[in-house]
């Protein structure tokens, strides 16, 4: 199964319903609810970006179009830490990329990552949620 690609800027040639049912999946729910954690436990947060280090994305044919997005949002958690005056909409952002990250080292996830296009699924959540995430202007 081929991961579908896009030009920046250009819209996701994945069905918005595909990305609906990803994002209401269990596992998805699960990592929301450990990005929760995350920000409160500071280990857990360094142990899920060197996680995420360790994935290597750009040596991933599948994932690769997407190891820059990734690197921009793990070294925009690894420098920022909630502070008390943060707005609602910084900390759903910033939860929400916790979660994809949680999602992308979850090896058993809506397709686990060991199956045949078991990465499919990581693909269009990392996409679809840290373009949106880091790019406020994106949606």
């Amino acid at each position: 199964m081929s991961i579908p690609t896009r030009a920046p800027g250009e819209s996701s040639p994945v069905h918005p319903e595909v990305v609906r049912r990803l994002l209401r999946s269990e596992p998805f729910a699960r990592s929301r609810r450990f990005a929760h954690r995350l920000d409160t436990e500071p280990v857990l947060l360094e142990e899920l970006l060197d996680l995420v280090r360790l994935r290597h994305l750009e040596n991933d044919e599948r994932l690769a179009p997407l190891a820059g997005l990734v690197a921009q949002a793990v070294d925009w958690l690894g420098g920022s830490a909630l502070e008390a005056d943060d707005s609602a909409a910084l900390v759903a952002r910033r939860h929400m990329t916790l979660a994809a990250l949680s999602y992308l080292v979850d090896f058993n996830d809506v397709i686990p990552d060991d199956t045949v296009g078991g990465t499919v699924d990581d693909f269009v959540v990392l996409d679809y949620v840290l373009t949106r995430a880091l790019n406020p202007a994106a949606r």
